[in-house]
């Protein structure tokens, strides 16, 4: 009961943190921002997260499942197709990034920036990365083993596509639909071909 209690704790103070970050820059956030917000202490979001960058944290590691819920709904749509697949996500996400406040702040952060807001884009994007990368890698052995070249080192493709997907959150090159597109058509140069496919 009591483990249930804090969850709820958490998550009403990680709401009251998305809903403040949808409308007002972060750096200008206060714990006791958060805490007014969430009908909670102070003292309880200190105790909760530790710091305002564990916020932070908290709060990317929750938009990123949802992020992830919805590439693996998008995945399991065109299940049979990669390169649909492929684009679909990718539109997807380049979309729902576009209209996320906290990627808004994270991925646009001016110079000045508080250091934890930057890393998330930087040197703490690493989990990110690695989290879309084994859901991307285990769909495609599962559902694409039998589509993909016996030459291809399917765990690399996908964590370089990821990477790729990323530096293109951080800076589009154009629309989503259009980045998409082109998406859909590196994967069929990289994974697919009219050779035989894999063999179980």
């Amino acid at each position: 009961m009591r483990v249930a209690t804090r969850e709820l704790v958490r998550e009403r103070i990680l709401a009251a943190a998305i809903e403040l970050a949808s409308t007002a820059e972060w750096n200008s956030i206060r714990m006791v921002d958060i805490a007014e917000r969430a009908g909670v202490s102070r003292r309880t979001v200190f105790n909760e997260f530790e710091s305002k960058s564990g916020v932070l944290e908290a709060m990317a590691w929750h938009n990123t499942s949802r992020y992830l819920e919805g590439v693996a709904a998008r995945l399991a749509e065109h299940g049979a197709d990669p390169v649909a697949a492929v684009t679909a996500v990718t539109e997807f996400v380049l979309t729902t990034i576009a209209a996320d406040p906290l990627a808004h702040a994270v991925l646009n952060a001016p110079p000045g920036t508080p250091d934890d807001l930057l890393a998330l884009a930087t040197t703490r994007s690493a989990p990110f990365i690695e989290a879309a990368t084994q859901l991307n890698i285990a769909f495609a052995q599962e559902h694409w083993s039998r589509l993909i070249r016996v030459d291809v080192d399917v765990p690399f493709v996908a964590e370089s596509l990821v990477r790729l997907l990323f530096s293109h959150m951080l800076r589009p090159s154009g629309p989503p639909e259009r980045i998409a597109r082109s998406f859909g058509q590196l994967v069929q140069a990289l994974l697919t071909s009219s050779d035989p496919p894999r063999t179980e």
